[in-house]
Order: structure tokens, then C-alpha cells, then sequence
């Protein structure tokens, strides 16, 4: 259901009720070419440091919890 309208009201993403003017399209809603650059190598930068970090917590918290005395 999402993709049909999706597909209906393509380019427009926010649709105004006042005046089809103020709508918000695909390509004014579009932020420039160099700000997308740099999110782009900030991305590629980060994703890798975040799955990283991931992973290491997950093998350093590995196995099953042992409960003991000192524990609550």
C-alpha cells in the first residue's frame, strides 16, 4: 500500500493542502552535490567503524552469564 501511493504522488513527498506551490518535490528537497559527497565518505568511514565495534563488543560479551554471589 506504502509503494502505491509512493508511486502515485511520485515526485511530490510532502503534498500541501494550501496550494500545490508549496509541496515538497524529490529535487527541491534534494540537498546539493557537495554536502552529499560528504556524507558519502563520512558514511564510508563510519559504517565500517560501527560494525567494527559491533562485532568486537559481541565477542567480547560472547557465551552464557554466570550467576555467583556477588551478583544481583
Amino acid at each position: 500500500l506504502l509503494i502505491v501511493v509512493a508511486i502515485e504522488l511520485y515526485p511530490v513527498l510532502i503534498l500541501s493542502t494550501i496550494d500545490k506551490a508549496y509541496s515538497i518535490t524529490i529535487y527541491n528537497a534534494a540537498s546539493s552535490s557537495r554536502s552529499m559527497s560528504i556524507m558519502l565518505l563520512i558514511a564510508a568511514i563510519g559504517a565500517p567503524l560501527v560494525l567494527s565495534y559491533t562485532a568486537f563488543v559481541f565477542w567480547t560479551f560472547r557465551g552464557k552469564v554466570e550467576l555467583d554471589e556477588t551478583s544481583y
